[in-house]
């Protein structure tokens, strides 16, 4: 096997065997590096101080020659430690849950993480806006997105409900009540501000937060077949 060194982000890991664990973390071209971490549950290990999910950190690993088989991890030291209790967050669980299932390996999925990570640690939003926020970046990072300035039909700007199967509002005009599900107008409001990136303006919608986390987490499976266990209280 053919030692090599990487940094990244610790992004998952589940335990293996009695003693052992899977690790995988993050690197800055955006592919995500799993290998097998021997005897890191064990209180005695000196790389078990350094798996904290979010940390980033130089990692060394035994490469392995074999598709199918996973390489190993040797040696792992913290650049930039994380405090662990931020395991208990929706926001960061979410965070490593959304990098961990998207199907795309490149810059912009470490620019995600990184981004959206720094608004966690900052705590410059409240939790259920932090959720609200990872959704609608991880919407966009799919290839996805919502048009919520216009009719998505006609491109008339005076706007009636949101439509996730049509992506994006619909006017007076093209909503069709026989088709067309409504939404309430500060469910409307949410989503537009959101997908604007306009943040400082959701905190009067609070009420809403809720709901169109689950809505954004129906429109992620039904458009990329990604469940995510981390929303499975909403």
């Amino acid at each position: 096997m053919a030692e090599t060194i990487y940094r990244g982000y610790l992004i998952n890991k589940y335990p293996y065997q009695i003693f052992d664990e899977v690790v995988t973390f993050l690197i800055g071209n955006g592919c995500r590096i799993a290998c097998l971490s021997k005897g890191s549950r064990k209180i005695s290990s000196k790389n078990a101080r350094h798996l904290f999910l979010g940390a980033y950190t130089e990692f060394e690993i035994f490469q392995s020659r074999h598709d199918d088989k996973l390489s190993r991890l040797k040696k792992v030291t913290t650049i930039d430690p994380i405090n662990w209790n931020y395991e208990i967050l929706t926001s960061f669980n979410l965070l490593n849950e959304c990098t961990l299932k998207a199907n795309i390996n490149r810059k912009t999925l470490f620019d995600f993480y990184h981004l959206n990570l720094e608004l966690i640690v900052k705590k410059g939003y409240n939790e259920k806006l932090l959720i609200l926020i990872i959704l609608e970046q991880f919407i966009n990072l799919l290839g996805h997105n919502l048009a919520v300035n216009y009719c998505i039909k006609c491109h008339n700007r005076k706007l009636k409900t949101v439509s996730f199967k049509d992506h994006g509002m619909l006017c007076n005009l093209c909503f069709d009540p026989q088709k067309d599900k409504y939404y309430e107008l500060d469910v409307s409001k949410t989503i537009h501000y959101l997908f604007n990136r306009e943040y400082d303006e959701l905190n009067k919608y609070y009420q809403c937060f809720d709901f169109v986390i689950k809505l954004l987490h129906l429109y992620i499976d039904d458009n990329s077949g990604i469940k995510l266990q981390s929303l499975q209280n909403y």
